[in-house]
């Protein structure tokens, strides 16, 4: 909201070159986002299916052991990915809390909280899921992954937050 309150309005013409640049990872990240929901759906879902696996045989019991696995697996990389994803925003919403609209800063305020509380979401979605997956260098290396872009999201809507909250507080 606040590049396209910005792009474009005669008192910010000068920043037109910098909010085309700015807007366009918003709008290409929304549309991977939409895509994201059937993504996460269709990985639990394979995990799912693996739990109503037979069991009778050990043969069975190890196939369905294999898919629940690679089920968990599946299931953590969509959400560890939405983090990555979110990742790659940060940089942008920094740009447009130090320089777009003003009067629009709230909405920035709004947007750093949301990217933030998103990757929280994806952080536990991906904790969850692991706590039942058995490879441990997968496990460890996933965790200490979803552990990084969280704390790179508090740190970074943190220092969103006190630019835009800087800039209200000069106006």
């Amino acid at each position: 909201m606040v590049g396209q309150m910005t792009y474009g309005k005669r008192q910010f013409e000068a920043l037109d070159p910098m909010m085309r640049k700015l807007i366009p990872p918003f709008h290409s990240a929304m549309n991977q986002f939409y895509k994201m929901v059937d993504e996460d759906a269709n990985a639990f879902n394979a995990y799912m299916a693996a739990l109503k696996m037979p069991k009778n045989t050990e043969e069975e019991r190890m196939r369905r052991q294999q898919q629940m696995q690679s089920g968990l697996q599946e299931a953590v990389k969509v959400p560890l990915l939405l983090a990555q994803r979110v990742s790659g925003l940060w940089s942008p919403l920094k740009e447009l809390c130090l320089h777009g609209n003003a009067a629009c800063l709230s909405d920035a305020q709004v947007a750093a909280k949301a990217l933030e509380t998103s990757v929280f979401g994806a952080y536990f979605n991906v904790i969850i899921n692991l706590k039942d997956v058995t490879d441990t260098e997968f496990k460890l290396k996933t965790e200490r992954e979803a552990k990084a872009l969280l704390q790179e999201a508090q740190d970074c809507a943190s220092v969103c937050l006190c630019a835009c909250e800087q800039r209200t507080s000069q106006n």
